[in-house]
This record gives C-alpha cells, structure tokens and sequence, in this order.
C-alpha cells in the first residue's frame, strides 16, 4: 500500500512510519494468535473469486479512486468539499480505523481524500480533509500537518494554535513552528473544526493554498449527494480490489477475463494486494508504470517462513501489451512451462526497482527476477523480488492458473 505513493512524495513519509507502527503491532498480533502462520500450506480451506478475502497485511486501512466506492465501505456519514482551486484534482479517499491505548480507549475511524495539483511534478502540490468519528483527536493521533503532539508534558509544543473563523465556520488553526520537511520549507498548517459529531481538518502548506481558496473550501462542504462542482468519479485512476464489484470493473477496463488466483504452488505464497494499474494515471507511483492498463497481484511469503525472508514477494501482471521494455533488461534464459516460452531477466541497472536490502543481511541485496511469456494473447509477467527457492514451481502455479 505504501508504494501507491509517489516516490518522495511528503506524504509517503509520515504515512509510512505510521504503517510501520501498525504493521509491528499486527505482526505481534499474529504471532500470539497463531503461532503456527509459517505452516500456513497445510490449511485445507481455500480462497475462491466467489469468496473474495484477500489476505491485506492492514486489513483496517483501506484506499479508493472515486468517492462512491469509498462511501460503500464508510460506516459513517461525512461531508466534503464542492469546492477545489483551480488545477486540483482527487487523488485517493482512504478509510481507516487509529488506536493506541488499551481497550481502543482513543479509537477513532478516519475517512482521508487527497487532492492534487500537478501530480508527477517537480512543482505537484497537494492537501488533505479529514473526518473522523470517536473518542480519540485527530491532533493526539499525530494526524494534522501543523502540529506535533507529545505524550511527554515536559516537551515545549513545536506549534501554535489560535482559534479562528472561516466564513461561518468557527474551529481552530494549527500552525507548525519549524519546517515540517526539508524538501518544503513552507509551514505546515492544519484548521480543524466540527460539526453534527463529526471532526473535520483540512491540511495543507501555506505555500499550496492561499487564505482565501482555504475559505472557500471551508464553506463549499456539502453532503456527497448535494455536491455539484467537484469531480469525485477518478476516472483513469488506479484502484485496488476488494471485492468482485472491483474485479468486473477491472475486467472491463482490461478487456479480458483475468487469472486470479489466491494462492499459489505448495509453499505458502498468497495474494496479498490486487490493483487495477491504468495507465498514465493520477494518483499512485509503484515503481513498474506500464504505459498499458494491467492488473497486478502480489503474493506474500508466510510469516516466520522457514524458506523466505519476510518481505520476499511475487508481482503478478496481466496486460494486453508488455508491462517493462526487456530491451532495458538483462537476458537471463529461457524455460517452458506446460509448452509456454518464458523468458527470464535480471534488472542489473535497477531501471524499474532500486536495489532492496536482504531482510537477514544489510550487506547483501535481494534478488530481482522478471519472467515474461505471452498466453493466449495475453502478456504475462512475474516479478520476484527474493522468493529465491522453488521459483519454477512458484510460476508454473502462475503459468497453469485458470482464468476467471
């Protein structure tokens, strides 16, 4: 999920420290719960399109293109903007769930849509609404851009607040007291205000709105019903699969039926993410962007493995046209699978991903592998970042797999 950011995104930063804390907490979670995950192959129960339960590593975090499929997930009603300045656009609506203290005494629920300016840009800018519902603040939660909170009492506050009244709206302004990022000197600022039980913020840089876009904004909030001027549809924009409402969209959009297995082979490899990639879209920035749509599925090693590292994976692309130029590549060999040429690679200059870690040995970096093959007019490629053992059985499963 982090890598739907764009790569130096301001953004990324503090979204991914936060998802490194949850994702922590959950994989502490699983151990007490099972400590037999990495026995994961024997489970006889098995995941099905009809089923549709992806096994996402932070099930509670959820992101969409369009504004209608993230209110068929919300469990709450909130307001939004009818209003944007000239040259924004919606980039994503995420929902999520934050809690820190025990019982979930500071739970909240947390609906967050991006919108962008001059996205892939050296000069993108973007900002952020808020809603939120329960008992935790938005501002304890480390959620607003102009202040940082401290549990220590004895820390001076790195910000300044004052009420203020925008329009009609009374609330209060948060304004950060030291840069927020070195790449954007601009403060941060975050206003915050409520209304019919629902917190809302609006975070931005003083340099990507100006006083008067900020009211305008303010008192533009209407009901996602009652809105007239501002595009929420996404169209052309990458979003993920959650259910198969989202699976027939990405067959449409494809134009063919699609292979989708849960699982794959006998070592424990399951999906793990499913995103409808559309080409030249506004709002993600993995490191592979065909120039063609594809879908892509990415398939996790189990937990505790006793034959892969943690974050060894599998991409799986689906497309009527190459997803990578293998003129960038390193020819490796090639191999036949169930009679289908497959050709393999190696990215040597790292043209696509940058070099990663190995996971047990910071001197060593993990193996990068693309296989390529073209079935049934269809082109296919798998992407093994590690996932060193087993790899022909492991893409034989990919190869055989049925289409839906």
């Amino acid at each position: 999920m982090i890598t739907k950011f764009k790569q130096g995104s301001y953004k990324l930063f503090a979204t991914a420290i936060l998802l490194i804390l949850v994702l922590s907490a959950v994989l502490v979670t699983n151990a007490i719960v099972d400590s037999n995950a990495s026995q994961a192959t024997d489970s006889k129960e098995e995941n099905t399109v009809s089923s549709f339960q992806i096994d996402r590593m932070i099930p509670s975090f959820k992101w969409f293109h369009n504004l209608d499929r993230a209110l068929a997930f919300s469990t709450f009603d909130f307001k939004v903007p009818d209003y944007l300045p000239e040259g924004y656009r919606l980039r994503n609506v995420d929902l999520n769930e934050n809690f820190s203290k025990a019982n979930k005494a500071d739970w909240i629920e947390l609906a967050t849509i991006t919108f962008v300016s001059n996205f892939g840009q050296q000069d993108e800018q973007h900002f952020e609404v808020q809603a939120s519902k329960g008992n935790g603040t938005l501002l304890e939660h480390q959620l607003l851009w102009g202040a940082s909170y401290s549990q220590k009492p004895d820390l001076a506050p790195s910000y300044q607040q004052v009420n203020l009244t925008l329009g009609s709206m009374k609330g209060i302004m948060y304004t950060t007291t030291r840069p927020k990022y070195k790449k954007k000197p601009e403060k941060a600022k975050s206003f915050v205000w409520q209304e019919n039980g629902v917190t809302y913020s609006i975070n931005y840089f003083s340099a990507d709105l100006t006083q008067e876009e900020l009211v305008k904004i303010v008192q533009s909030f209407a009901l996602p019903e009652q809105v007239q001027y501002v595009d929420y549809k996404g169209e052309g924009n990458s979003f993920p699969l959650y259910d198969m409402t989202d699976l027939q969209e990405a067959n449409h959009i494809l134009g063919f039926p699609v292979k989708f297995p849960f699982a794959i082979s006998d070592y424990g490899l399951k999906l793990s993410d499913s995103i409808m990639q559309q080409a030249d879209d506004q709002n993600t920035g993995f490191s592979i962007r065909p120039d063609t749509d594809a879908l892509k599925n990415s398939y996790r090693v189990p937990y505790k493995s006793p034959i892969y590292e943690i974050n060894d994976m599998i991409d799986y692309y689906q497309s009527k046209e190459p997803i990578v130029d293998v003129n960038k590549l390193s020819f490796m060999h090639k191999l036949v699978i169930n009679g289908i040429e497959i050709s393999a690679y190696k990215d040597k200059d790292h043209i696509y991903w940058e070099p990663i870690h190995s996971d047990n040995n910071q001197l060593k970096f993990k193996t990068q592998t693309y296989y390529m093959w073209k079935q049934d007019g269809i082109y296919y490629a798998a992407f093994f970042l590690g996932v060193d053992k087993h790899q022909e059985e492991n893409l034989k499963a990919l190869v055989i797999a049925p289409v839906q």
